[in-house]
């Protein structure tokens, strides 16, 4: 241990190995050296001063104060990180939860497989866990390595687990040294939004391809993800409807969630990524600017509940963003035109609503398909048949199998015959010849059907005017169910 008058003569030994000093100025808080500033600048001096003094665990800043240039120097105490056991722990749990609790749920949502069943693992890990982890890890390593260049210590990525419908919450490094200056700042806080937006957009795109090619056969119970500027300006490479840009294939809702987060990440709020890139650009300015983002993410909460709780944490974690080491050097045109672009990206990938939540319950309905009003009322003369048509539309949010029937065994043994002659979803007719039928809509799908109904040639008399049964629409599971009333009045 160092008596305090080796320590301040070692440590002005080494600013003046970079710097002329010509004066020193000592505080509880640190130690100031005035110093004079070399013809090229402080950046390259100021950088080989941090080199030497960070890794003993001395913290230097440099700033302008009345005229004057000052090198302030603190000992910080020895910091204590992390294992790298850490790191590999969070990753396998997040790959588990990602294969549940993201990929298997939302093929399950998607192709309406059971949960558990080796299609949903197995596809959902594919489609989801695997291109969104890769997201997210591409995302956080631009950091690391752009962190290395610069010779700031970082950690290797924190992976967070999560529940559905993403199974993880994203991940997180850990920078242990400060940052040397504006340009490190861009640099590092850009870098990982960059690369993580960079692989977003090929992964988007065969997503969304995929599901023009195979559209969703469920729908989520909890909640529809809505489209970025950027994701629906992407879809209109493929022949989407509306519908689909809310539900698309898992692997396009992997590149929404990539696209989503590189969001996030640069609002330019506190210690996020648009908060450094904001700090590079903007200095000690970018505090009204941050306290805009929170105010905004509290008012959107009006419209997305947990917008509140990311702008808490903001607020809790705090609103300023620290100053580099050297605040003194401005940043060159090339890199305030990638602050503009990471201004541009944010504008297109930020989705103010994220998900709204769809209708969760069960229902099926008869439906006009010919103009026709419902209840049905014709009039058939005996010997004679008629034909009736009408829909069932399946109203719930969930694929449903559906039994039709059209049976009344009264006028049945009076010699009615009531038969389905066909049915119609979307272009495909069905010819069927039964009094019932079965089969699968998906949510708000419609299937139009025709029922032949055939008078007997004689009739007891007095002959009845007005004869009548119902069809029945109901789930398989019987928990669901509607009744088309049809009254027929019989003619000779």
């Amino acid at each position: 241990m160092l008596s305090p008058e080796a320590e301040i003569e070692t440590l002005r030994a080494a600013v003046a190995r970079q710097f002329s000093v010509y004066g020193v100025v000592v505080s509880p808080m640190a130690l100031t050296f005035q110093v004079g500033v070399p013809p090229g600048g402080v950046d390259a001096p100021f950088d080989a001063l941090r080199l030497e003094l960070v890794p003993k665990d001395y913290i230097p800043t440099i700033t302008q104060e009345k005229g004057e240039t000052l090198v302030h120097v603190q000992r910080r105490p020895r910091p204590r990180f992390a294992r790298t056991q850490v790191n590999l722990i969070l990753l396998l749990v997040t790959v588990l939860t990602t294969t549940f609790f993201g990929g298997a749920w939302n093929w399950m949502d998607y192709s309406g497989q059971p949960f558990l069943s080796a299609e949903s693992i197995g596809f959902g890990s594919l489609f989801f866990t695997l291109p969104l982890l890769t997201i997210l890890g591409s995302h956080e390593m631009g950091h690391y390595l752009v962190a290395k260049r610069y010779k700031v210590q970082a950690s290797l990525p924190f992976f967070l687990p999560s529940v559905p419908p993403l199974g993880t919450f994203g991940a997180f490094i850990s920078m242990r040294d400060p940052i040397p200056n504006r340009r490190a700042l861009l640099d590092i806080g850009v870098s990982g939004p960059l690369v993580g937006f960079a692989i977003a957009i090929p992964v988007t795109l065969a997503g969304l391809a995929l599901s023009a090619a195979s559209p969703a056969t469920g729908l989520t119970l909890a909640g529809e993800a809505q489209p970025s500027l950027l994701f629906r300006a992407l879809s209109l490479f493929f022949p989407l409807p509306d519908t689909l840009l809310s539900h698309p294939h898992p692997l396009a809702f992997a590149g929404w969630v990539g696209l989503f987060v590189t969001a996030i990440n640069l609002l330019p709020a506190g210690q996020l990524d648009g908060g450094h890139v904001a700090r590079a650009l903007l200095g000690s300015r970018q505090l009204y600017l941050s306290w805009s983002a929170v105010l905004i993410l509290f008012g959107l909460s009006l419209f997305y509940p947990g917008w509140f709780l990311f702008g808490f944490l903001i607020f809790i974690l705090g609103v300023r963003h620290p100053p580099p080491l050297n605040d003194l050097t401005r940043l060159d045109p090339g890199r305030k035109l990638i602050g503009i672009a990471a201004v541009a990206i944010l504008i297109v990938t930020f989705v103010p609503q994220p998900f709204v939540t769809v209708a969760s319950e069960r229902g099926l309905a008869f439906v006009a398909t010919d103009g026709t009003p419902l209840p049905i009322n014709q009039t058939i003369a005996l010997g004679t048949s008629i034909l009736l048509t009408f829909g069932v539309n399946n109203t719930g949010p969930v694929k449903e199998s559906v039994i039709v029937t059209a049976y009344d065994p009264n006028l049945n043994a009076f010699g009615f015959v009531i038969l389905f002659t066909s049915y119609q979803i979307g272009s495909v007719v069905t010819p069927v010849s039964n009094n019932s039928v079965t089969l699968s809509l998906k949510a708000t799908q419609l299937a139009a059907f025709d029922l032949r109904v055939t008078a007997p040639p004689v009739w007891p008399t007095p002959l009845p005017r007005y004869v009548a049964f119902v069809v029945v629409a109901r789930t398989i599971d019987g928990s669901v169910s509607a009744q088309l009333p049809v009254d027929l009045q019989i003619i000779p």
